[in-house]
C-alpha cells in the first residue's frame, strides 16, 4: 500500500446514508479506510443492511472492520431489524451472568447475518449516580467493578464465541462524568488511586492473562485532572493516559481507538484534523470519524494524518506496531453468515424470548 492508504488503515469512518452514492464510493476508495461505522440513518431493513456491508467490502483493498454501536435498549441500532434487544438495566436487575452471554451469542449472529464484525460494547463504565444525565444513563451494567465483570465478562465471552468482536468503552470510565461528552467535554474530578481502584479495574480484570476478552476499547472524551492537570484535555488526545496509563502502565497491548471526534467534546474546541493527529500521537491505532453527513470531516482527517505521517509525527514505527494490532484484531473476527428471511426471523424469536426471561427475572 502507499502512505495514503497505509494513513486510511487508521481511521473509522461514518457514512452519510443508507446507500453508497458516487460521492462516498469515490471517499471509501480514495480513503481505503481501516473500518466503517455504520450509525441509525444507515440502517433501514435487513436486506438495505446486507447490501450495504456487501457494497463497502468490495470496494476496500484490505478487508475491513464494519461496525455498528449495538448495545441494547438506549443503544439499539438494529431494533428495526430486530426485536428490541434487552436493556443494560434489565441485565443488571436479573444478575445473570448466562443470559448475558447469551445475548452476545444472539447479538454475534445478528451481526454477522448483516455484515457486521465489529460491536462498540460492552459499556464498562460503573454507575455512581444512574439519575445523573451524563450520557451513559441506564448503560451501566451494574455499581462495582465485579458486577460490571461479571456480565461483561459473560457477554464478551458469547458474543466473541460467536465470531464477533467486543469492544469495551469508556476508558478510562465515565461514571463519574455529570455531563454528556456528546454535548460537550465532562471532567472527571476524581483522584487517581479512585479511578484506577474503580473505573479502570474492570479493563486491567478482561485483558489480563488470565481472562484476555478483552481485546479493543474506545477511549472516552472526558478531561481527567488527575493525569492531565488543570488543561481541559479529553483523555482520547491525552498522552498521559493513552501511551501512559492504557500502554505503559497497564500493558495494554490490543486495539485502542478514540470515541468519535465529531461529538461535541472534542468538536466545540477541536477540528476533526487536529484532534485525528493529536488522538494517533497520544498512543491510539484508530481515530473514529463517525457522525458526519459529508465527507469533509474524515477527508480532512486523513488528509493532516497522511502530512503528520510525511512530516514525521506519526512514525513509522507508531504506524507499524498499530497495523499489527488492527491485523490483530481482523484475524480473530469470522466472515458474514448467509442472509436470508428465515434466519432473522429466528433471531426475532431469541431475542424476543431472551426478553421475556428477563422481565420474569426482574
Amino acid at each position: 500500500m502507499n502512505l495514503e492508504h497505509r494513513v486510511g488503515q487508521l481511521l473509522i469512518i461514518g457514512l452519510p446514508g443508507k446507500q453508497l452514492d458516487l460521492m462516498t464510493r469515490g471517499l471509501l476508495e480514495t480513503i481505503q479506510p481501516g473500518g466503517v461505522l455504520l450509525m441509525s440513518h444507515n440502517i433501514e431493513s435487513a436486506q438495505q443492511v446486507v447490501d450495504l456491508t456487501s457494497s463497502i467490502r468490495s470496494l476496500l483493498e484490505v478487508p475491513p472492520l464494519i461496525a455498528v454501536d449495538q448495545e441494547g435498549g438506549r443503544v439499539d441500532r438494529l431494533k428495526q431489524i430486530f426485536s428490541p434487544m434487552p436493556s443494560a438495566d434489565l441485565l443488571r436487575a436479573s444478575g445473570d451472568a448466562s443470559i448475558a452471554a447469551r445475548l452476545g451469542e444472539i447479538i454475534a449472529e445478528a451481526l454477522r447475518t448483516l455484515g457486521f464484525n465489529l460491536n462498540f460494547a460492552p459499556v464498562l463504565d460503573i454507575a455512581v449516580d444512574d439519575s445523573v444525565n451524563n450520557g451513559v444513563k441506564g448503560r451501566y451494567l451494574g455499581s462495582s467493578v465485579a458486577e460490571v465483570v461479571r456480565l461483561a465478562g459473560a457477554y464478551l465471552e458469547g458474543l466473541q464465541r460467536g465470531g464477533v468482536i467486543g469492544v469495551g468503552k469508556h476508558f478510562p470510565g465515565l461514571g463519574g462524568a455529570d455531563i454528556d461528552s456528546h454535548e460537550s467535554l465532562p471532567t472527571v474530578e476524581r483522584s487517581r488511586e479512585d479511578i484506577l481502584k474503580k473505573d479502570v479495574a474492570p479493563y486491567l480484570e478482561l485483558f489480563s492473562k488470565i481472562n484476555a476478552r478483552l481485546n479493543a476499547i474506545i477511549v472516552a472524551h472526558a478531561h481527567y485532572p488527575a493525569f492531565d492537570g488543570p488543561a481541559a484535555l479529553p483523555a482520547s488526545i491525552s498522552k498521559n493516559i493513552v501511551s501512559g496509563l492504557l500502554r505503559d502502565e497497564l500493558s495494554f497491548k490490543g486495539l485502542a481507538l478514540t470515541d468519535d471526534l465529531m461529538m461535541g467534546a472534542v468538536a466545540q474546541n477541536r477540528n476533526p484534523a487536529d484532534a485525528a493527529v493529536m488522538a494517533i500521537e497520544a498512543g491510539n491505532d484508530m481515530v473514529m470519524i463517525a457522525d458526519s453527513k459529508s465527507q469533509e470531516p474524515p477527508t480532512a482527517a486523513w488528509e493532516a494524518m497522511v502530512a503528520a505521517a510525511r512530516e514525521g509525527r506519526i512514525t513509522k514505527h507508531h504506524m507499524s506496531r498499530s497495523f499489527d494490532h488492527i491485523a490483530r484484531i481482523k484475524s480473530m473476527v469470522s466472515p458474514p453468515l448467509a442472509y436470508s428471511e428465515n434466519a432473522v426471523a429466528r433471531l426475532r424469536e431469541r431475542v424476543a424470548e431472551l426478553n421475556l426471561i428477563l422481565q420474569h427475572s426482574k
